[in-house]
């Protein structure tokens, strides 16, 4: 990097790195305290939304009581009217004010339908001036006179009762209003008698309603002759929407909230009790919402069962309230109240994002006021960035002449150009600079001639080792040097030679004491006395024995020395080794998996002169056998962890 732009970076260091540190502290702080605000926010809407949800249960279950009571005394009302119409005291009002209207009528239509698979909705045709006799028979005066006591009651409540139905003991079955289409005909549904006792009310659990698909509650009331006989029973059918409609109070919090029917049983898959779901309102749209039973078994599966166990024995002892935990959706607040003795509930879950998303507005505005107070300090470093580049460009153009000009001096030097020098007229810090880049010049240059005379070296050296490996009969033969230094004593040679008509490979593996351009020009003279020595015709040790003395003369009181192997392989298959402190030559023989060494007494070459080296043979190779010779080089190497 240049000078220039590394002062850049220290302006900017220095006059923006504090501007960026208030604006991140400020940042900091403002978000924590937006946080803090929030956070406090939302628990207070939780609060309240909790107390307001255990309320609105409450009072959920308080209107379904009174709404109950109204149903039984609609019942019992009912009962005894027909109780009249069936033993002769009649209780019917003047028909001429039972007359429906064209708009009620319509009203009433509009709950009979039924909505088929495909989401096609069909309506049912059905007369509110006639009852449908589902089984046995009755007397005309007397249908019709049952016929003005239910559409009565079901001008009064027209949303309140889907069915009026009736079954006497006798084998009478009636239903209020009459289905016209004969393919949508029923036989009874009464089906209350096994929840019902003989002498009590009795509501049956919720169910669906068989022609219109909706949710519905049942009650039934018993019918007595004069002496106070059950001879039948009366059933209302009462839609659950029309008694758990849509609540506005919940709406206030959330559009997405879930109601549910859900009632304590044993599940098989847990030990304790758990909430299975009876019936879940559905939303058709914005303004209408229906109840839904499941057509299979569903539970309440929620993640903190801690909750879940509190609202699960809540319920399974009366009682309202309140629990927070997560659903499908997330965290979300459980609002329960019984509404019957059996344990059937209403439960509500208000998803608690919609609850708190006023403290997220509140959060989401600071947040925007942080962004606006980042802009205008973005502005500001903006501003002082320009103005530290000028200073830094005028201050850089000062401090960095002399610099260049070393620069450039440094550049011709790299070029081959020894004759330059610095001209820096400056006593400072740079100006010693100067002063040391010329003193290092013409050493440079002496260290640049001393390079090139080791590069011819050992392009000479190079070339004193083989350039490829050689081919003796059936053998395969490999041999590779690598130097650590640009020259070395390491040595290899193949000498070919024929003696009494045999022919023959001498293999020679060498090292010579120490490294660098000395231990070359030692290793260029043994491998002329070697080559010399074997191509006259002597026998290996002889030969060793000869270069020993030469080598001796060479390296007398001078500490160096060199270690020699030598191998000659003949036609016939068999081997000759000598050994001059070399390290033994690895003979490996995959049929044993077995590793032996060629060993064998003698010194290192010019360490003593007249020293004697003994022959070592080896009468035939066999197939797939291997010989391996190596320098110390190969021992001492090291893998990429410095380890052996």
């Amino acid at each position: 990097m240049l000078f220039r732009f590394k002062l850049l970076v220290l302006l900017m260091f220095i006059s923006l790195i504090p501007l960026l540190l208030v604006r991140a502290v400020v940042e900091r702080d403002i978000l924590n305290m937006g946080d803090k605000l929030a956070e406090r926010s939302e628990n207070v809407l939780v609060h309240k939304a909790s107390n307001s949800l255990q309320r609105i249960v409450e009072d959920y279950a308080r209107v379904l009581g009174r709404e109950r009571q109204l149903l039984e005394s609609i019942s019992l009302l009912m009962a005894s009217k027909v109780e009249g119409v069936l033993y002769g005291h009649s209780h019917i009002v003047d028909n001429d004010s039972l007359d429906l209207n064209e708009v009620l009528s319509k009203e009433m239509l509009a709950d009979y339908s039924f909505m088929h698979m495909g989401g096609r909705q069909q309506l049912l045709h059905v007369d509110f001036n006639d009852i449908t006799l589902d089984k046995g028979t009755i007397q005309p005066d007397m249908a019709e006179n049952l016929a003005s006591i239910f559409r009565d009651v079901k001008t009064n409540y027209p949303k309140l009762i889907l069915w009026i139905e009736m079954s006497l003991q006798e084998g009478t079955d009636i239903s209020y209003p009459k289905l016209q289409s004969k393919r949508m005909m029923r036989q009874s549904r009464m089906r209350s008698g096994a929840n019902v006792s003989n002498n009590a009310l009795g509501w049956t659990l919720s169910e669906v309603d068989s022609f219109t698909g909706k949710m519905s509650f049942r009650f039934t009331s018993l019918i007595r002759n004069e002496m106070g006989e059950v001879q039948g029973r009366l059933s209302i059918v009462i839609p659950v929407d029309a008694v758990l409609h849509k609540n506005s109070h919940v709406q206030m919090y959330s559009e997405g909230f879930q109601s549910y029917l859900v009632r304590p049983a044993a599940n098989q898959s847990q030990q304790n009790n758990s909430l299975r779901i009876v019936a879940q309102q559905l939303a058709q749209s914005d303004e209408m919402r229906h109840w839904q039973m499941s057509d299979r078994e569903q539970w309440l599966n929620p993640t903190d069962m801690e909750q879940y166990s509190i609202m699960v024995n809540n319920i399974e002892k009366g009682r309202a309230g309140v629990v927070g935990m997560p659903d499908s959706s997330g965290d979300a607040l459980w609002a329960y109240a019984p509404i019957q003795e059996n344990g059937l509930s209403l439960l509500l879950v208000v998803p608690r994002q919609d609850i708190v998303s006023e403290a997220q507005t509140a959060r989401e505005y600071v947040v925007s006021q942080v962004d606006e107070h980042n802009g205008k300090i973005s502005l500001i470093v903006f501003g002082v960035a320009i103005f530290v580049v000028l200073i830094s460009m005028l201050l850089a153009k000062l401090f960095t002449q002399n610099i260049s000009i070393l620069v450039d001096t440094v550049k011709s030097v790299a070029k081959g150009n020894f004759l330059v020098r610095a001209q820096v007229r400056s006593s400072d810090e740079i100006g010693q600079l100067a002063a040391a880049v010329n003193k290092m010049v013409p050493e440079l240059q002496e260290r640049v001639a001393m390079k090139n005379h080791l590069e011819v070296a050992q392009e000479v050296q190079q070339n004193l080792l083989p350039s490829e490996n050689p081919t003796f009969f059936s053998l395969d033969i490999a041999a590779s040097s690598s130097y650590c230094d640009e020259t070395g004593g390491d040595y290899y040679g193949f000498i070919p030679r024929t003696m009494n008509g045999t022919k023959s490979l001498v293999v020679g593996v060498g090292d010579v004491s120490g490294h660098g351009f000395q231990a070359a020009l030692m290793m260029a003279s043994a491998r002329a006395y070697l080559r010399s020595q074997i191509t006259s015709g002597k026998p290996l040790a002889e030969a060793v024995t000869a270069v020993n003395d030469l080598m001796a003369e060479d390296l007398d009181e001078t500490g160096r020395f060199m270690t020699l192997f030598a191998l000659e392989l003949f036609e016939d298959g068999s081997a000759n080794w000598v050994r001059a402190g070399h390290d033994p030559a690895l003979l490996y023989d995959p049929q044993t998996d077995q590793f032996d060494e060629l060993t064998g007494q003698g010194l290192p070459l010019g360490v003593l002169s007249g020293g004697d080296y003994e022959s070592g043979a080896i009468s035939g190779f066999k197939p797939g056998q291997i010989i391996i010779i190596g320098t110390d080089g190969i021992w001492e190497s090291t893998s990429d962890v410095k380890s052996p």
